[in-house]
């Protein structure tokens, strides 16, 4: 179960449990797809397990779940720099047209 089936499991939108919880609707679009974990106080950790009707472990089982989706299904952005640059000719002095 990721993180989407535990909202809709509880029967809620996104925009519900962004309301509930006080946060983005962006936020919990983010930890849906992986892109980002749950960081909560205490309090909103407690409010949470309250509003999806589930356990510590099931929260915890469904993040880790959503995160690991995400890296199976992109497999990130390319490097920026390539493990093997093209070689760079030498810079010389000498005009190229006369």
């Amino acid at each position: 179960m990721d993180m989407q089936v535990l909202r809709e499991r509880a029967g809620l939108s996104r925009a519900e449990v962004a309301f509930r919880l006080a946060i983005s609707e962006t936020s919990v679009r983010n930890w849906e797809a992986g892109r980002t974990e749950p960081t909560m106080t205490p309090k909103k950790y407690l409010d949470a397990l309250r509003l999806f009707k589930c356990t510590p472990e099931e929260l915890a089982a469904a993040s880790e779940k959503s995160i690991n989706q995400r890296h199976k299904r992109k497999p990130g952005r390319p490097k920026r720099f390539p493990e093997n640059p093209i070689p760079v000719t030498q810079v010389t002095d000498t005009p190229v047209c006369s």
